[in-house]
């Protein structure tokens, strides 16, 4: 039985399809069903069309990554969104590669498929998002370790610090990969074997090459992405000391990774014998640390969901071995069978019940924040026809960016309404009104009235109040002010 399943299941020919048709259909789905972009994916298209080596809220991949797919498609929201799908793909097969040398074949299979179908992944292969490229980073880091533990070469050291570095472009949360790998090497005798000779000195100079770019723009800039980071995290107000919204942060790991696969991996990391057998301490180091931050961060103030998705590389693997090791192939094929259910009603159910003539409510569309933002920027870009003189002034990040995309041509210098003068986003950073721009400006608000803004300029005339329904219990609702002769913030 052992060698008719070795010669099933082949290490990259099944993996390879498996994975290549459920990215096919996903490709499919963002050129076929385009749901406007949300916020932060139109504010790093508004990125992509100037890039640089840092912003103030992310490193720089996610805004070279559209840039890249958007020159070979177009500026369309699945062009925007193209990378993603793509990079899980690439992240599911180095994951499948790397549970097959540390396991086998099967569970290499597996491994690929599952975490192709994870729910957090079908979610994040059709947004823009800087998940997608630190997964991938992550993964190929977790690939090179593998590698490393069969033999001590400078490539596999190479491609340790080449991930690691570029997963640091992508997110800082890659960090926590660099943590669990000094903790593995603590913790794993065998482990620290490896630190003999050049390879550790060659791969962080890799990693320290690819991201220092990106230092050197924080230096120039007063630290901005990194003091975002920690501004994040919300500590800075205070510990909160909440565990309600612990509860909701573990809870929602349940739909993140799945209900039994994050089930199952509660249970294998208590397990004593995770910890004593090599291969799965080491899953475990690279899943725990994370996840124990996470958890304690949502209970100190709070943590985003996805936050804690890098666990689940390592997470992965860890489980489905568990699973097929102990002849529990059952908990591995129910798992990716509900999921890819739940993926065909995510995907599916709301164009078909749009096409029924349905239409949902608002609370019950997945897609609820992408709606409506096409008809509205059409409509902004009509009343603004008349006031080709004059430039775009936003007080809200989110609507800047989304109407910036959505107003065609795109209002590329258009400026941020910001009072205190400190930033706190991108466009506060490098394209807040400064005192001496005298307009005329095209305010675009969504408050009726606005006279802490509209009373700080010489003429101030409403020329619109634009209302876009999105659901039958919802609208977009803006008001558009021509403002001329800016006095300043303050007399």
């Amino acid at each position: 039985m052992a060698v008719r399943r070795e010669f099933r299941y082949q290490p990259l020919v099944h993996p390879f399809l498996a994975v290549a048709a459920i990215t096919l259909l996903r490709v499919v789905w963002l050129a076929t069903n385009e749901p406007n972009l949300y916020a932060d994916e139109a504010q790093y298209w508004v990125w992509a069309q100037d890039l640089r080596l840092g912003y103030y809220s992310k490193p720089p991949l996610i805004a070279w990554l559209i840039a890249g797919t958007t020159a070979l498609c177009g500026d369309g929201e699945g062009c925007v969104r193209l990378a993603s799908p793509l990079l899980h793909a690439a992240t599911a097969l180095l994951l499948g590669a790397a549970a097959t040398r540390l396991f086998d074949r099967r569970i290499g299979f597996w491994t690929a498929l599952t975490y192709a179908t994870l729910p957090a992944v079908s979610v994040s292969s059709t947004i823009a998002s800087t998940d997608a490229p630190l997964l991938t980073a992550w993964a190929a880091a977790l690939y090179a370790l593998v590698r490393l533990r069969e033999e001590a070469a400078p490539r596999w050291w190479a491609l340790l610090g080449l991930s690691v570095g570029v997963g640091l472009l992508a997110k800082y949360a890659m960090a926590g990969f660099v943590l669990s790998l000094v903790l593995w090497f603590l913790l794993d005798r065998p482990a620290r074997a490896l630190l003999r000779g050049p390879g550790p000195w060659i791969g962080g100079a890799l990693a320290l090459a690819v991201l220092a770019p990106n230092l050197i723009w924080n230096l120039a800039h007063q630290f901005a992405t990194l003091r975002h980071v920690g501004e994040n995290t919300n500590l800075a107000r205070g510990v909160s000391f909440n565990p309600i919204s612990a509860g909701e942060f573990v809870g929602a790991q349940f739909g993140v990774f799945g209900p039994i696969l994050f089930a199952t991996l509660l249970w294998v990391l208590t397990r004593p014998g995770t910890w004593r057998e090599e291969r799965a301490r080491m899953l475990a180091l690279f899943v725990v640390p994370l996840g124990a931050i996470m958890v304690t961060q949502s209970f100190l103030s709070r943590a985003n969901a996805n936050w804690a998705a890098p666990i689940y590389a390592a997470g992965t693997i860890l489980v489905v071995a568990w699973a097929l090791t102990r002849a529990r192939p059952l908990l591995i094929r129910a798992s990716v069978a509900l999921h890819v259910v739940a993926a065909l009603l995510l995907f599916g159910l709301p164009p078909a019940l749009s096409a029924a003539g349905i239409e949902l409510p608002r609370r019950a569309d997945p897609w609820m924040r992408q709606r409506g933002w096409d008809v509205l920027g059409q409509a902004v870009a009509r009343a603004a026809a008349e006031h080709r003189d004059a430039r775009f002034l936003f007080e809200q990040r989110r609507d800047m960016a989304t109407l910036i995309y959505y107003v065609r041509p795109h209002p590329l210098d258009a400026l941020m309404w910001n009072p205190d003068g400190v930033a706190r986003n991108e466009f506060e950073l490098t394209a807040a009104l400064e005192p001496g721009e005298p307009g005329p400006f095209l305010f675009v608000t969504r408050r009726a009235e606005a006279p802490d803004v509209t009373g700080r300029f010489a003429q101030a005339a409403r020329i619109a109040r634009l209302t876009v329904p999105t659901h039958r219990d919802a609208v977009l609702s803006y008001t558009l002010w021509r403002l001329d002769g800016f006095r300043g913030y303050r007399d």
